[in-house]
């Protein structure tokens, strides 16, 4: 596990997350919240936020048996960057004949995989866990 170098988890969600949106929710929307959250032991903003990132479009929380193998994935795709990166520098420092057209198609595959790293991450995010219930 890692140390929090003394931040709290609200400031580690600060960080992660950034900006933060205040929703009213009806007694019974937010007692089915609740109960979600309850049954999946995180918190209701996890939930919240898990429910909207699928609507909108983005991938969903990779749990369970599915977790190992994105993450898996990503790590591959953290390699693949890293040659992308190499062939890049080898042709601006002359090692390789410079091919303009091949820059600019290596500096796109490297940033959609870049960007598709960056969605596997996220459904890979180790979400907050729910504190114990206050007195």
């Amino acid at each position: 596990m890692r140390p929090n170098n003394g931040q709290t988890e609200s400031q580690n969600a600060s960080r992660r997350y950034g900006e933060v949106l205040h929703v009213r929710f009806s007694s019974v929307e937010l007692e089915r919240l609740r109960a979600m959250a309850d049954g999946e032991s995180v918190t209701v903003s996890e939930v919240v936020r898990r429910l909207v990132r699928t609507e909108a479009g983005f991938l969903p929380a990779a749990t369970g048996e599915l977790r190992p193998s994105i993450e898996e994935a990503t790590d591959q795709l953290r390699r693949v960057g890293v040659n992308f990166n190499q062939a890049v520098r080898a042709m601006n420092e002359g090692r390789v004949p410079y091919d303009e057209d091949l820059e600019r198609a290596l500096i796109a595959i490297g940033e959609l995989v870049r960007r598709f790293r960056e969605e596997l991450k996220a459904m890979i995010a180790r979400p907050r866990k729910r504190s114990e219930v206050k007195a």
